[in-house]
């Protein structure tokens, strides 16, 4: 396990963030034209398809 240990300056300068690469791989996988995701991404995939 990695332990990374901040003050609190260098808490509040931290910034987290997904990248669009993984966004994007995610969103093309649920809209894969072999069948539909499960409920959550259903309705998505249904009016993001065409």
């Amino acid at each position: 396990m990695i332990r990374i240990e901040l003050d609190e300056a260098a808490l509040g300068a931290t910034r987290i963030a997904i990248g669009p690469l993984c966004e994007t791989s995610c969103r093309l996988h649920l809209a894969r034209a072999h069948g539909l995701p499960s409920w959550p991404y259903e309705a998505w995939a249904v009016r993001a398809g065409p």
